[in-house]
Parts: structure tokens; C-alpha cells; sequence
């Protein structure tokens, strides 16, 4: 088999788990994950993570060499957390880096748990701008939960819009949705923005978690 076919068949494994849902859970854009899968890749940097959300083995995912199955792992007290290069920006927005290298951060499994969330669905982005001052500020690490995409008033989120990711505070204003900005001497964002559902907006994640240099 192909990879695109075993990515296929490991797919099926996981109770049909579509090809969106994969890319949401691994972070990969979809159209990078279709060309995989499409067989216009023949190989991809990006083995190790779908295999990880697969449960198979990443050397059999990469080369259909060895066994399928992932081994079983140990339970540990702390939970890999995914973080990527690409930027969440503050700003103007930051285009998405399909390529972007991944790397992983260590949390507590029961203090992840205490708050009900799941590893698999973090993912860590970095800020970039200032227009969320005080709240996030450049380079922040920014942590957000995959499976809370639906909207909440005056809580932070990930969200697509117009082909760029941002990280922005949502509010109801007058029954729609609009994206706030923190820092409102910034003249793109001084005023709220008003967003809908659709090809040109996207939740991507709640932020559950903010970490950035003290001094």
C-alpha cells in the first residue's frame, strides 16, 4: 500500500474518523493532508503526528514496514502537548504555515484532567502583534482546546479568518459575533469586527492556557 492508502486504512481503524477530524486533532491543514492521502506526496514530515492520533506504528504508517498497531504505552503523569512554529497572530494575522515543525511540551496528566481537558486536543501556537495587549503579548505561548469551537461571549479563541490565523477575544454585540481586539490603540482593531460561519471564518480552538516571560 501506499502511505495515502494507509493513512486511509488507519482511518477506518479509528471508527471511520473522517479526514477533517484528522486534520483537526493532528494540526495539519486539510488541503496538505488531501494531497497526502491523494498520493501527491509520496512521503511527509508529518508521519509521526498522524500516526500518534491513529494509534499505529509511525515506522509502518511511513513505510508499511513493521507492525501496525502502536505499542502500548505506559500511563504517565504527564500528557505531550503539541506546539507548533506557526504563529497565532494579534494582529493583522499570520498566514498558515502548512510545514510548520512541530515540537512537543510536557503537562501534568491530572492537572489537564482537573480542568476536563484532553491532550489530544491541545495544540500550542505562538503570538505574534501587540493588538492583544495587556492579555497575550508577542511571543506568548498560546494554548487551545480543538474540540471548543463553538462560540462563547467575552472568551479568547483561536479562529481562521480571511486565509489567516488569530487569536481573539469573541462578543455577542447586537446578536452577531464580532472579533475584539485587547489593545484598541490599534487602528485595524479599534473597533469590533463582525464575523459569520463560513469560507471566510473559523473557530479553531478555545485558548485554555497562556504562558509568556516574566521581567
Amino acid at each position: 500500500m501506499t502511505l495515502g492508502q494507509r493513512i486511509k486504512e488507519a482511518r477506518k481503524l479509528r471508527g471511520n474518523m473522517s479526514r477533517k477530524e484528522l486534520a483537526r486533532r493532528t494540526g495539519i491543514p486539510y488541503p496538505t493532508l488531501a494531497g497526502i492521502e491523494n498520493e501527491d506526496q509520496i512521503e511527509s514530515t508529518q508521519t509521526p503526528v498522524i500516526a500518534e492520533v491513529l494509534g499505529v506504528n509511525a515506522r509502518w504508517l511511513a513505510t508499511g514496514k513493521g507492525p501496525r498497531d502502536a505499542p502500548m504505552a505506559e500511563e504517565s503523569e504527564w500528557d505531550d502537548i503539541r506546539g507548533y512554529a506557526q504563529a497565532a497572530d494579534l494582529g493583522d494575522g499570520a498566514a498558515p504555515d502548512e510545514y510548520a515543525e512541530a515540537h512537543k511540551l510536557k503537562f501534568r496528566a491530572s492537572s489537564l484532567r482537573r480542568r476536563g481537558l484532553q491532550a489530544e486536543n491541545l495544540a500550542v501556537y505562538y503570538g505574534a502583534g501587540d493588538s492583544m495587549e495587556p492579555v497575550i503579548q508577542d511571543g506568548d505561548a498560546v494554548m487551545f482546546d480543538r474540540s471548543q469551537t463553538r462560540p462563547k461571549d467575552d472568551e479568547l479563541f483561536v479562529v481562521r479568518h480571511e486565509g489567516h490565523y488569530l487569536v481573539k477575544r469573541l462578543q455577542k454585540i447586537g446578536g452577531t459575533w464580532c472579533l475584539v481586539s485587547e489593545n484598541r490603540a490599534d487602528p485595524k482593531w479599534r473597533k469590533p469586527v463582525a464575523v459569520q460561519n463560513g469560507d471566510d471564518f473559523e473557530i479553531v480552538g478555545k485558548v485554555v492556557w497562556i504562558a509568556r516571560w516574566v521581567g
